[in-house]
């Protein structure tokens, strides 16, 4: 792969980095919706932290693929950086604020491993795919696809339980209760 071949993607990089910041702001909207529930649960905070990362990520990765006459080497060490980084950080803000009584919305123990698993093939597959453009593979840049779908499908998630199903159990709750 060279320069010429990365150069071939600008389009799918635009569109990549216009998606992270789209969803980055409807993520805020959905933070600032559900605020006050997000602070009495650590599990929340944990959730809302990836779902704001993986949004940066795939801003990052869509500007760092557009970066003019780049050599393929420095977009596959900032892929490698990127990913590695973001990973660490998600794994260890979840360590800090696992998941709690408080934050039950889709909160069983299958869907947290589904959220750990795509979380991962989030922030991996651009290590990889990073790794892989370093060596010249071909179809390295293939490897973000699957990653920047599962970022996209996390985030969207995360903003429906933020903008609409917390407030909704909230209100459900509140009926009950009265």
């Amino acid at each position: 792969m060279n320069a010429g071949d990365i150069l071939a993607w600008h389009d799918f990089f635009a569109v990549v980095a216009q998606i992270g910041a789209t969803l980055a702001g409807l993520l805020f909207v959905g933070l600032t919706i559900s605020l006050e529930h997000l602070l009495q649960a650590r599990g929340y905070l944990s959730r809302a932290f990836a779902a704001l990362f993986l949004q940066f990520e795939i801003l990052l990765i869509g500007l760092f693929g557009l970066v003019p006459a780049q050599p393929q080497w420095a977009f596959g060490v900032e892929l490698i950086v990127l990913g590695t980084a973001l990973f660490a950080a998600i794994e260890t803000f979840s360590r800090n604020f696992p998941e709690d009584d408080q934050s039950d919305v889709l909160g069983t123990k299958p869907l947290r491993i589904l959220r750990e698993i795509l979380n991962a093939a989030s922030t991996l597959l651009p290590v990889a795919a990073g790794a892989t453009l370093i060596a010249g593979w071909r179809g390295a840049l293939y490897l973000l696809i699957p990653a920047i779908v599962a970022c996209v499908y996390m985030s969207i998630g995360y903003a429906w339980v933020f903008a609409v199903e917390i407030p909704r159990r909230r209100e459900v709750k509140k009926k009950g209760e009265e």
